[in-house]
């Protein structure tokens, strides 16, 4: 089926200092996955991190419409976004959060230095022309440009881009349904990343893990349907560069069993088998034989695997 789709690229401020991040959004039409998103996160500026990288690429092929929106964009201190790379990710984690508020208030706001307001006005009257926006909008009263509600979305990261998608915890955005997609996420090299905070990455992570785990524990012990029970998908090749398959095995065994270990003092307490089954259903492993950390000719592997585990797609004909 033909989707037809509609893409503005632009400059959004960030919410920490109002610098500019260059931003690519893409809209889908009918025959989308109504109120699905998916966000991309590159690897480290310093490193050659950008937007335009061939993991993000990949996934924006097989994503993009299949979903309602996508945004693809640059940290400080990549591309031509403002700012320079903070020592800890901290600046970045704000960056990313801009893009959520955006997300969550349906409302794309263009940056002010590098959009004039008649430039918003042009853009809202091809958003109109295509079918993007509702044809008696009135674009005067417009400050903004107005998005789709978002009701499902995936933080598709990628190295660097992998400790931030994973820093945001989904309850900061319950109205987003967040999940996570973490693709050669650096473990073993978070000190170089975060230096004084990669602890605290990692126990955001798990924080996250153990809470999901314990809802969905929960849920299937009292026949309840909760709301939205964040999953997170961890995709890394065996040859990866900077983290061994051995070394990410021995952190997920220990992710694992800190989940099992957090079910087990929730009272009433959590039957074994029920707690296997809940951590299951939060927490997936896909490793790819062979594949490293640029993952070239391997891009293909890493979107089938995000594209079979995401739920929200799996309605889609």
């Amino acid at each position: 089926m033909l989707v037809e789709t509609f893409e503005v690229s632009c400059f959004v401020p960030s919410r920490l200092d109002g610098r500019a991040l260059e931003a690519v959004v893409g809209l889908a039409g009918r025959g989308a996955q109504a109120g699905a998103a998916v966000v991309y996160i590159h690897p480290y500026p310093p490193l050659g991190g950008q937007l335009r990288n061939n993991v993000a690429l990949e996934l924006a092929a097989r994503l993009d419409r299949r979903v309602t929106v996508s945004v693809t964009f640059n940290l400080r201190g990549a591309g031509r976004s403002e700012g320079r790379t903070s020592w800890t990710g901290a600046s970045e984690q704000e960056d990313l959060r801009s893009i959520l508020d955006m997300l969550a208030a349906a409302r794309l706001p263009l940056h002010p230095r590098f959009h004039s307001s008649a430039d918003c006005k042009s853009l809202l009257a091809q958003m109109r022309a295509r079918g993007f926006l509702l044809p008696d909008a009135n674009i005067d009263q417009l400050d903004a440009v107005p998005l789709p509600q978002v009701t499902h979305t995936l933080l598709c990261g990628y190295s660097y881009g992998a400790m931030l998608a994973a820093s945001v915890a989904s309850a900061d955005y319950p109205q987003l349904k967040i999940d996570y997609a973490l693709v050669s996420y650096p473990c073993s090299v978070l000190w170089a990343l975060a230096l004084q905070r990669r602890g605290w990455y990692l126990q955001r992570l798990a924080a996250t893990v153990c809470d999901a785990a314990a809802a969905y524990a929960v849920a299937l012990a009292t026949n309840s349907v909760p709301a939205h029970v964040p999953r997170m998908l961890f995709v890394a090749g065996t040859a990866d560069n900077f983290t061994s398959i051995a070394a990410y095995d021995r952190w997920w065994i220990q992710l694992h069993a800190k989940a099992i270990q957090t079910l087990q003092t929730l009272q009433p307490p959590v039957a074994s088998d029920v707690a296997d089954r809940a951590v299951s259903h939060v927490l997936a492993i896909a490793r790819i034989t062979n594949a490293d950390h640029g993952w070239l000719r391997r891009e293909s592997e890493v979107a089938d695997a995000v594209v079979s585990w995401w739920t929200p797609l799996q309605s889609m004909p």
